[in-house]
């Protein structure tokens, strides 16, 4: 990993505190269970959040080429945080429910391709290959954590706990990525 641009290590390493809040979605299904929403229902709740993220995914992964992939990667951990906070608090579910299970496909649309794209873009051509490697490291190796630490706090404290801790760490991954600015390239640089 030495041998990878500071700035792409900076950038990896953003990725992983958001990646430690980023449990399995399938808490987000046992949450929407929790307030409400019978299980025959539950597949449309994801259903909805596919159908946003299919629709939004292109439109946002050509909008992220005119405005910056950091500026839109900050507005979706954001929103992520949102997400979480809204779904961790709430004590009904109903359609505002569907709502938000859309809102979530607005941030996988505006993050998952773009997340890519920025390793692409801070890694010089003969070394993408080793930038993707250590992408798909650091995000697979912290997804099995996250998890477990999510749930245990959900189990032990309370769902508002374990929402509110992803929330965090989301935002914060958010705050140090707005740190950055655009530099040759569409490229990361600490300012």
């Amino acid at each position: 990993m030495g041998s990878l641009p500071p700035e792409l290590r900076r950038y990896l390493a953003v990725v992983a505190l958001f990646t430690l809040g980023n449990s399995s979605n399938l808490f987000l299904l046992l949450r929407a269970q929790e307030l409400g929403v019978p299980p025959a229902q539950v597949p449309l709740l994801w259903a909805a959040v596919s159908a946003v993220a299919m629709l939004f995914s292109a439109p946002l992964a050509g909008w992220s080429d005119r405005v910056g992939r950091w500026q839109l990667l900050v507005g979706g951990y954001g929103a992520y945080a949102l997400f979480y906070l809204l779904l961790g608090n709430l004590r009904l579910g109903g359609m505002a429910l569907f709502a938000l299970f859309g809102f979530y496909g607005l941030f996988m649309a505006a993050t998952e391709g773009v997340e890519k794209a920025l390793v692409a873009d801070l890694a010089p051509p003969e070394q993408r290959g080793r930038a993707f490697g250590w992408f798909n490291l650091t995000t697979g190796a912290l997804l099995l954590p996250a998890s477990i630490l999510f749930g245990w706090l959900y189990q032990a404290a309370s769902p508002a706990a374990a929402f509110g801790l992803s929330a965090s760490c989301s935002l914060a991954a958010a705050l140090l990525l707005a740190r950055f600015r655009p530099g040759a390239g569409g490229a990361l640089a600490s300012p």
